[in-house]
C-alpha cells in the first residue's frame, strides 16, 4: 500500500498487551506503512507507567478488567465499558484510523467494538497460548487474528482469518555487559541471576531470591531483582532483614549472602538482559519469548492463578525443547530456587542446549511479520475504495 497508513492500537493491564503493540508500531515505521499511530489504553496506573515515557500519541479511557475484579466491581463493569465505548467512537471520530488492532485487556474490548459499530478494520494480536477473555468473544468479528502459537488456533472460530507468527518482540538496544553492570552497580566480577515476575511483580519468586541468598553466597553471584512497583519496597526490606538475622536457609554456615539488588521497574530492560547470566521469570508471553531471543537460560515458575493456566501453556512448547526448566509455584522456595539457579550456574553443557532450542524455537520476525499481515488485511478491506473515517462519520 502506497499511502501510509494510520493506525490504533487498544490494549493494556499488563505489560504483556502493551509491548507487542509498541513492537508492532515499530515495525509499521520501520517500513514505511505508517505515519500516524495512535495508542488507546486505560486510565490505570500500569498502562501509563509503560507508555508514558514512549512518547507515543496515547488516549486513556474510564474502566477496569473484569477478572479479579470484587462483586461490587464487577457489577460496575458493564456501565464503564459502555462510557468507554462511546469514549472510542469519539476516538475513532477524531483518528479515523485505516485500522484498529487490539492486543487484550479493557481498552482493547471497548476500542474493538467501537471498531465493530463503525466498520472499521479489525485486527486482534493474541500473545498466549491461551486467548485471553477479549480476544476469544470478538474473534469472531476480526478481519484477521495473529497468534503467538499454534496451539491458539483451536479457540478461534473457522471462518476467521488467522496467522501464527510468533509474539512481536520490543527492539532491545545492544549494550556493552560492563557498561550494564556500572549502570545498574553491580559487581562486574560476580555472574548475575536475574529474576523477573513481569509488570506487576511476584512475590513467590521474590521472597525466593532473597530467602535464597545465603545458601548462594558461595556461587560467587548477585541477584538482580525486578519486584513490581507494588513489592519492591517490602523485597528490599526483606533483603536487609535476611542479612540483618544472617539467615541460613539451607540450616549450614556458608560464607556470606549473594548481593541483593531490587528494583521496582526497568524502563530499558536492555539493561537486564545483557547482564543476566541465568533467569528466574514467570511464565507470561512477553517474559518466555523475550528471555528465549536474548537466549538466556531460564527457569520459569509459571503464575498458578493465571487465567486458563495459560502460563503453563505458555512455556510448555519450549520447555517440551529442552530449552527451559520448568518448576511449579507450590513447589518453589528457597532450597528449590538455590538448586535449580546452581544446576544451570554449573552446568554449562546444559546451558549450551537449553540456548540452542530457545533460538530454533522463538521466532525473531514476528514484529516484521504482523506489520505486513496488518498492512494485507487492510488493502484487502479498502479495495472497494472506503474509508473508515468516513464509515465513522455515519454512527456519530
Amino acid at each position: 500500500m502506497s499511502t501510509p497508513l494510520r493506525i490504533l492500537f487498544a490494549g493494556g493491564g499488563t505489560g504483556g498487551h502493551i509491548y507487542p503493540a509498541l513492537a508492532m508500531a515499530f515495525a509499521l515505521r520501520q517500513r514505511g506503512a505508517a505515519d500516524n499511530i495512535v495508542f488507546v489504553a486505560a486510565d490505570q496506573d500500569i498502562d501509563r507507567s509503560i507508555l508514558e515515557p514512549t512518547g507515543e500519541s496515547l488516549e486513556f479511557l474510564p474502566g477496569t478488567g473484569l477478572r479479579g475484579a470484587s462483586l461490587p466491581g464487577r457489577m460496575r463493569v458493564p456501565l464503564l465499558l459502555v462510557r468507554a465505548i462511546v469514549g472510542g467512537l469519539r476516538i475513532l471520530r477524531r483518528v479515523r484510523p485505516d485500522a484498529v488492532v487490539g492486543t487484550g485487556g479493557y481498552a482493547s474490548a471497548a476500542m474493538v467494538i467501537a471498531a465493530i459499530v463503525t466498520r472499521t478494520p479489525r485486527i486482534l494480536q493474541e500473545q498466549n497460548s491461551v486467548p485471553g477473555l477479549v480476544n476469544r468473544r470478538l474473534a469472531r468479528f476480526a478481519d484477521l487474528v495473529l497468534l503467538a502459537y499454534e496451539s491458539s488456533k483451536n479457540w478461534m472460530p473457522r471462518r476467521v482469518p488467522v496467522e501464527v507468527i510468533g509474539n512481536p518482540l520490543r527492539e532491545f538496544r545492544t549494550i556493552d555487559r560492563d557498561r550494564a553492570l556500572r549502570h545498574l552497580g553491580l559487581d562486574p566480577h560476580k555472574r548475575v541471576v536475574l529474576v523477573v515476575g513481569g509488570s506487576r511483580g511476584a512475590r513467590s519468586l521474590c521472597d525466593a531470591a532473597v530467602d535464597a541468598s545465603d545458601a548462594l553466597g558461595n556461587k560467587g553471584v548477585q541477584l538482580l531483582i525486578l519486584a513490581g512497583r507494588a513489592r519492591a519496597e517490602e523485597t528490599r526490606r526483606r533483603a536487609m532483614e535476611c542479612i540483618a538475622r544472617g539467615k541460613h536457609t539451607t540450616g549450614h554456615p556458608t560464607p556470606g549472602h549473594a548481593a541483593v539488588h531490587v528494583f521496582a521497574y526497568l524502563d530499558d530492560m536492555a539493561l537486564a538482559y545483557a547482564v543476566a547470566d541465568v533467569a528466574v521469570a514467570r511464565a507470561g508471553a512477553s517474559s518466555v519469548f523475550e528471555l528465549a531471543a536474548r537466549r538466556i537460560p531460564t527457569v520459569f515458575v509459571p503464575y498458578p492463578h493465571a487465567a486458563d493456566d495459560h502460563q503453563r501453556r505458555n512455556v510448555a512448547p519450549l520447555a517440551a525443547r529442552g530449552g527451559c526448566l520448568v518448576v511449579d509455584d507450590a513447589d518453589f522456595d528457597a532450597r528449590i530456587f538455590a538448586r535449580q539457579v546452581s544446576a544451570l550456574l554449573d552446568d554449562r553443557p546444559l546451558c549450551h542446549r537449553m540456548t540452542a532450542a530457545m533460538g530454533a524455537w522463538v521466532r525473531e520476525d514476528a514484529a516484521a511479520r504482523a506489520a505486513a499481515g496488518i498492512v494485507a488485511a487492510v488493502k484487502k478491506k479498502t479495495r472497494s475504495g472506503e474509508r473508515a473515517g468516513r464509515r465513522v462519520e455515519t454512527v456519530m
